[in-house]
């Protein structure tokens, strides 16, 4: 025998269903939207394997950069603020490793040196300064910088391969170095009005 539905629990039933499927139809579309977004990243990494001298690195850190930049989207706030800064500010240290790495030696005297270290730690400060200052702009929490750094060294890591793993060693101190006072800043005004 089927219990009996009060007017109320007749009419809740089909609403509690369509609130199901709405739900799943705007997540489906959030996912579609993150796996979407991050494709032009997918012509950055083909050109770095290419011309960049380390197509497994670059293939590796690509990979890596478009989960991350997937995930960011999807989440959405302020992870998915995080990714347009993230590459404009990770193509910084990109563009100077690059130039470094076509540029060859330094030699001043009877040393010669290679400009790729230098420009990797510099890039690095540089992405951090721009991501410290658009989050500071935005009054942003932790979670930006977060995204934002991960998205910027994993960028500037296409470029920074030049010289192994001592460049995105160089990269990601610089990078650390910059935003530190921007995630200071977020994190004691978290604190202060909790």
């Amino acid at each position: 025998m089927e219990p009996e539905l009060s007017e109320a629990g007749a009419g809740a039933a089909p609403q509690l269903f369509a609130e199901k499927r709405a739900r799943k139809a705007y997540e489906r579309a959030r996912w579609r939207l993150a796996l979407v977004t991050p494709w032009p990243l997918i012509g950055l990494v083909a050109a770095m394997a290419i011309f960049g001298g380390r197509p497994l690195a670059a293939l590796g850190l690509g990979g890596a950069l478009y989960l991350i930049a997937m995930l960011l989207r999807w989440r959405g706030q302020e992870f998915g603020a995080s990714l347009t800064p993230g590459v404009l500010a990770g193509a910084v240290p990109l563009v100077l490793a690059t130039i470094a790495r076509c540029s060859g030696h330094v030699c001043v005297g009877g040393s010669c040196v290679s400009l790729c270290l230098p420009a990797c730690c510099a890039g690095g400060v540089i992405a951090g300064l721009v991501i410290t200052a658009v989050g500071i702009r935005r009054s942003a929490g932790v979670r930006f910088f977060g995204g934002a750094f991960a998205v910027a060294a994993l960028v500037g890591a296409l470029g920074c391969s030049c010289v192994g793993f001592g460049g995105i060693i160089g990269l990601t101190a610089g990078l650390s170095i910059a935003l530190l006072p921007g995630v200071v800043r977020s994190w004691a005004g978290a604190r202060g009005s909790a």
